[in-house]
Protein backbone atom coordinates (compact mmCIF):
# COMPACT_ATOMS: atom_id res chain seq x y z
CA UNK A 1 0.00 0.00 0.00
CA UNK A 2 1.28 3.35 -0.91
CA UNK A 3 1.24 5.96 1.55
CA UNK A 4 0.37 9.65 0.95
CA UNK A 5 0.41 12.45 3.43
CA UNK A 6 -3.23 13.90 4.24
CA UNK A 7 -3.78 17.33 2.38
CA UNK A 8 -3.73 20.56 5.06
CA UNK A 9 -7.03 21.81 6.11
CA UNK A 10 -9.08 21.77 9.47
CA UNK A 11 -7.73 19.28 11.99
CA UNK A 12 -10.70 18.20 13.32
CA UNK A 13 -12.14 16.86 9.89
CA UNK A 14 -8.80 15.27 9.44
CA UNK A 15 -8.80 11.10 9.22
CA UNK A 16 -7.52 9.61 12.72
CA UNK A 17 -6.85 6.85 14.67
CA UNK A 18 -7.65 6.32 18.14
CA UNK A 19 -8.61 3.41 20.50
CA UNK A 20 -12.65 3.09 21.27
CA UNK A 21 -11.17 1.72 24.36
CA UNK A 22 -9.81 4.19 25.66
CA UNK A 23 -11.72 7.31 23.82
CA UNK A 24 -15.65 7.69 23.65
CA UNK A 25 -16.73 8.85 20.47
CA UNK A 26 -19.30 10.90 20.39
CA UNK A 27 -21.76 10.53 17.77
CA UNK A 28 -22.98 14.38 17.46
CA UNK A 29 -27.11 15.10 16.18
CA UNK A 30 -25.02 16.26 12.44
CA UNK A 31 -23.44 13.49 12.08
CA UNK A 32 -19.49 14.27 12.89
CA UNK A 33 -17.73 12.39 15.46
CA UNK A 34 -15.98 13.90 18.15
CA UNK A 35 -13.72 12.07 20.53
CA UNK A 36 -13.34 12.61 24.54
CA UNK A 37 -10.89 10.58 26.99
CA UNK A 38 -13.01 7.72 28.03
CA UNK A 39 -12.53 8.69 31.82
CA UNK A 40 -13.29 12.27 31.99
CA UNK A 41 -15.33 13.78 34.14
CA UNK A 42 -18.97 14.64 32.07
CA UNK A 43 -20.49 13.82 29.21
CA UNK A 44 -21.47 15.67 26.16
CA UNK A 45 -24.69 17.34 26.57
CA UNK A 46 -25.65 16.08 23.21
CA UNK A 47 -25.64 13.45 20.83
CA UNK A 48 -24.57 9.67 21.34
CA UNK A 49 -21.88 7.93 23.07
CA UNK A 50 -19.73 4.92 21.85
CA UNK A 51 -17.16 2.85 23.58
CA UNK A 52 -15.43 -0.35 24.64
CA UNK A 53 -15.11 -0.93 27.64
CA UNK A 54 -13.78 -4.15 30.24
CA UNK A 55 -15.97 -5.69 32.06
CA UNK A 56 -14.66 -7.98 34.66
CA UNK A 57 -17.62 -8.73 36.89
CA UNK A 58 -20.88 -7.17 37.96
CA UNK A 59 -20.01 -4.16 39.97
CA UNK A 60 -18.16 -3.12 36.55
CA UNK A 61 -21.14 -2.76 34.63
CA UNK A 62 -23.27 -1.09 37.66
CA UNK A 63 -24.85 -4.26 38.07
CA UNK A 64 -25.82 -2.70 41.88
CA UNK A 65 -28.52 -0.31 39.90
CA UNK A 66 -31.10 -0.15 37.30
CA UNK A 67 -30.97 2.19 34.23
CA UNK A 68 -32.83 3.63 31.57
CA UNK A 69 -32.53 6.05 28.83
CA UNK A 70 -35.59 8.20 28.08
CA UNK A 71 -34.12 9.90 24.85
CA UNK A 72 -33.39 6.71 22.77
CA UNK A 73 -32.75 2.81 22.44
CA UNK A 74 -29.36 1.64 23.09
CA UNK A 75 -27.15 -0.97 21.84
CA UNK A 76 -24.60 -3.46 23.64
CA UNK A 77 -22.38 -5.64 21.49
CA UNK A 78 -20.60 -8.13 23.52
CA UNK A 79 -16.94 -8.50 21.98
CA UNK A 80 -15.89 -11.00 24.11
CA UNK A 81 -17.57 -13.09 27.96
CA UNK A 82 -21.07 -13.55 28.38
CA UNK A 83 -23.70 -11.39 30.24
CA UNK A 84 -27.32 -11.56 31.75
CA UNK A 85 -29.29 -8.65 30.90
CA UNK A 86 -32.30 -8.33 33.29
CA UNK A 87 -34.86 -5.71 31.46
CA UNK A 88 -38.18 -4.14 32.70
CA UNK A 89 -40.52 -2.43 31.09
CA UNK A 90 -42.41 0.55 33.33
CA UNK A 91 -45.19 -1.58 34.58
CA UNK A 92 -44.08 -4.52 33.42
CA UNK A 93 -42.71 -7.79 35.18
CA UNK A 94 -38.33 -8.67 34.56
CA UNK A 95 -37.09 -10.66 31.46
CA UNK A 96 -33.76 -11.83 31.24
CA UNK A 97 -31.57 -12.16 28.24
CA UNK A 98 -28.08 -13.79 28.04
CA UNK A 99 -25.72 -12.03 25.98
CA UNK A 100 -22.59 -14.22 24.44
CA UNK A 101 -19.24 -12.74 22.69
CA UNK A 102 -20.57 -11.77 19.09
CA UNK A 103 -24.14 -10.87 20.39
CA UNK A 104 -25.52 -7.72 19.90
CA UNK A 105 -28.73 -6.56 22.06
CA UNK A 106 -31.17 -3.21 21.24
CA UNK A 107 -32.64 -2.37 24.68
CA UNK A 108 -35.74 -0.25 24.01
CA UNK A 109 -35.85 3.35 24.48
CA UNK A 110 -37.43 3.69 28.73
CA UNK A 111 -36.40 0.08 29.37
CA UNK A 112 -34.95 -0.49 32.91
CA UNK A 113 -32.31 -2.35 32.54
CA UNK A 114 -28.95 -4.21 34.55
CA UNK A 115 -26.42 -6.21 33.90
CA UNK A 116 -24.54 -9.09 35.47
CA UNK A 117 -21.29 -10.64 34.33
CA UNK A 118 -21.26 -14.28 33.31
CA UNK A 119 -17.48 -14.57 31.80
CA UNK A 120 -15.05 -11.36 31.81
CA UNK A 121 -14.95 -10.13 28.52
CA UNK A 122 -15.56 -6.47 26.70
CA UNK A 123 -18.14 -4.83 25.92
CA UNK A 124 -19.08 -2.35 23.24
CA UNK A 125 -21.77 0.19 24.23
CA UNK A 126 -23.92 2.51 21.94
CA UNK A 127 -26.06 5.01 24.27
CA UNK A 128 -27.43 8.32 24.35
CA UNK A 129 -25.43 10.70 26.17
CA UNK A 130 -27.67 12.87 28.20
CA UNK A 131 -30.53 12.21 30.46
CA UNK A 132 -30.14 8.41 31.91
CA UNK A 133 -32.02 7.56 35.03
CA UNK A 134 -30.70 5.45 37.47
CA UNK A 135 -32.35 3.55 40.71
CA UNK A 136 -30.68 1.54 43.20
CA UNK A 137 -31.34 -2.67 42.46
CA UNK A 138 -33.36 -3.94 45.55
CA UNK A 139 -33.50 -7.84 45.16
CA UNK A 140 -37.07 -8.84 45.81
CA UNK A 141 -36.84 -10.11 49.36
CA UNK A 142 -35.13 -6.52 50.69
CA UNK A 143 -38.42 -4.77 49.04
CA UNK A 144 -41.11 -3.58 51.21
Amino acid sequence: MTRHKLPAGDASRQPRLFALSSSLAVLQADATVHLMPFQRNGLPRAGWIMGIKPISDTASVHGNHWERHPRGDEILTLLEGSLRVVLAADAGAECELKVVAGESLVVPQGWWHRLEVGQPGRLMFVTPATDSEHRLHRPHDQED
